[in-house]
């Protein structure tokens, strides 16, 4: 189950970003659904498991109309409440080597509720990621999925600066899984050793470095990687949801880490060679994208962030 975001993306693909002052042409307009716990349960469902989504999503009718294409993907939508508002909308733009920029309209996603999450739907899932939520309602969730006894996985997204040290830490004790990238680490909890991390009662933190892999860390053993894409980069959009999709998905299944992560760096790097903010579902190309995986268990001491490299 993921809680988060149903988003309208409004996609330019450009050679460039423009500067300030500047116009530059689009070579291709995509709009598409989107939203990081959107974007996670399509590539959780298309996997194979069971994906529902909780998320509040705008009456309008651009978003009626993305909906139902998102039903072809296999998300259970059950829990997707319709109220009036402005949509979510992100502006995307992808340059010529796949890296975005972009621009978000939260819309009536930020109105997601704690009371938004079906008491049944928690007894029977294995797993409840949240991806990209307000602190406040993050907190809320992860405290009622955890005194149910279901594991949690929090991806702040761009939420992250929003967050209190303090109260982002104190969170982490309802918190199984904890994926940040390496910049947010390293301006936000630069100062926190990642004792003090562990002592707050996460048990796995993973930590994304872009076209660099990703590290997993325990208290008493880490684990790093990298993924060779296979195909050109050539949209990162959605890239981390899938890698979060896949680890998450690989790590129930078999409660091993390394191969968690060397699934997480494949869903993520094959991601990239497809334009959209998830990749159609490919088992064969996925399999090519496994081998191209590198990934050791290794000392914690010799994993160092924050270098700018």
């Amino acid at each position: 189950m993921a809680v988060g975001n149903f988003n309208i993306d409004i996609v330019l693909y450009t050679k460039s970003v423009p500067q300030a002052g500047t116009t530059v042409i689009a070579r291709e307009l995509q709009i598409r659904p989107g939203g990081a716990a959107l974007n996670y349960s399509i590539t959780v469902a298309q996997y194979g498991h069971t994906a529902y989504l909780v998320a509040k999503a705008s009456t309008h009718e651009i978003v009626k109309g993305v909906f139902e294409e998102v039903k072809q993907y296999g998300v259970r939508l059950d829990y997707v409440k319709f109220i009036e508002g402005s949509p979510g909308v992100v502006l995307i733009i992808v340059d010529k080597n796949g890296e975005r920029t972009m621009i978000k309209h939260p819309g009536v996603n930020e109105q997601l509720s704690p009371s938004d999450l079906n008491s049944d739907l928690l007894r029977e899932a294995q797993i409840i990621h949240i991806a990209s939520v307000k602190p406040e309602i993050a907190m809320e969730i992860s405290e009622i999925a955890s005194r149910k006894g279901v594991l949690v996985s929090l991806d702040p997204g761009g939420y992250m600066s929003e967050w209190g040290v303090e109260e982002f830490l104190k969170t982490l004790r309802d918190v199984h899984i904890l994926y940040i990238n390496e910049q947010d680490l390293c301006t936000h909890l630069r100062n926190m050793s990642l004792d003090k991390i562990f002592k707050y009662g996460l048990s796995i933190l993973v930590v994304k470095r872009g076209k660099k892999g990703a590290v997993v860390l325990t208290q008493g053993s880490c684990y790093s990687g990298y993924a060779e894409p296979i195909k050109r980069p050539i949209d990162t959009t959605g890239a981390g949801d899938a890698f979060d999709a896949l680890f998450n998905a690989k790590y129930l299944e078999s409660k091993d880490l390394g191969l968690a992560l060397v699934h997480g760096l494949a869903a993520g790097a094959l991601k990239t060679g497809f334009r959209g903010s998830f990749m159609p579902w490919n088992p064969k190309l996925y399999a090519l994208q496994l081998e191209k995986v590198i990934v050791k268990h290794s000392s914690c001491s010799e994993v160092i962030f924050c270098t700018g490299n």
